[in-house]
């Protein structure tokens, strides 16, 4: 049985989408349809039909209900709608949402049984917890590495490179991980920098065959704030190293230095 095959039920004898819940005004049903159709996989054709089918008459029925706020929606319905005609659920951050189903919920009575709110909340504040120590932990890295003040031309990208990586990982025990790709992150757009906006040509070829050969010996043929740069990289990327032998017994070097020389060629190729 393919996921798509949950929808027969949905469809007429014509192939088509039933409009018993047009009728019926089944708000909930066409919009639990919607986002199951975001689900599909590439040629499950009716997970096609059906996104535009549901999305179609969910339009209908906001623009109705946008003006008056009547019908067959209450207010929490028209918001949940909006909101998933903006972006399916899915696409979003998991506790982003959580946040935005906590405010919707809080001041509504019997909707919600009130333990389970409480336990929300809880949660949410735990996790929240979690991400201001990591950041904190990050910004005293950043400050110590020093790098925006040395480096005055490069992006100070912290805050985004740590949104950017709560995004990706979320739970809270992964905390070693988010601040490792927060560093790497901000690490690859001062590198980017470096070759997009300040280095020479001939610098940035001496800094790349340093990267290449991963040899901080080199350092001395190269200018000051190219040094500080190369050993904020060579840094970083041994600490992640020992960490990881330390932790899991696996020696990652080789391929954090593999990765660090494909994109340093990439910069210095786009430069030329």
């Amino acid at each position: 049985m393919e996921a798509a095959d949950v929808f027969d039920g949905f469809i007429d004898e014509d192939g088509k989408f039933k409009e018993e819940m047009i009728i019926s005004g089944d708000v909930r049903g066409l919009l639990n349809l919607y986002e199951a159709s975001y689900l599909g996989f590439p040629g499950e054709s009716v997970m096609d039909e059906a996104r535009s089918f549901a999305r179609s008459h969910l339009l209908k029925i906001y623009n109705t209900t946008d003006q008056a706020m009547a019908g067959s929606l209450c207010s929490l319905q028209a918001k949940q709608l909006a909101r998933a005609l903006e972006l399916p659920s899915h696409w979003r951050i998991r506790r982003s949402e959580a946040r935005w189903h906590i405010e919707q919920y809080k001041d509504i009575e019997g909707i919600v049984d009130p333990s389970l709110l409480e336990l929300a909340v809880l949660d949410f504040n735990m996790v929240q917890l979690v991400y201001q120590t990591d950041l904190k932990e990050l910004n005293r890295w950043w400050k110590e590495l020093g790098l925006p003040e040395k480096l005055e031309f490069a992006r100070d990208r912290l805050n985004e490179s740590f949104q950017w990586a709560v995004s990706l990982i979320q739970e809270p025990q992964f905390s070693y991980c988010r601040k490792i790709m927060s560093k790497l992150v901000c690490l690859v757009n001062v590198v980017d920098d470096v070759y997009d906006v300040y280095g020479s040509m001939d610098e940035l070829q001496r800094f790349t065959a340093a990267i290449l050969r991963w040899n901080a010996e080199e350092l001395d043929e190269l200018p000051e704030y190219m040094q500080i740069c190369f050993m904020a990289v060579y840094n970083t990327a041994n600490e992640l190293a020992y960490y990881t032998i330390k932790q899991k017994g696996f020696n990652c070097l080789p391929y954090i230095k593999q990765a660090v020389r494909i994109c340093t060629i990439g910069f210095i190729n786009v430069g030329i």
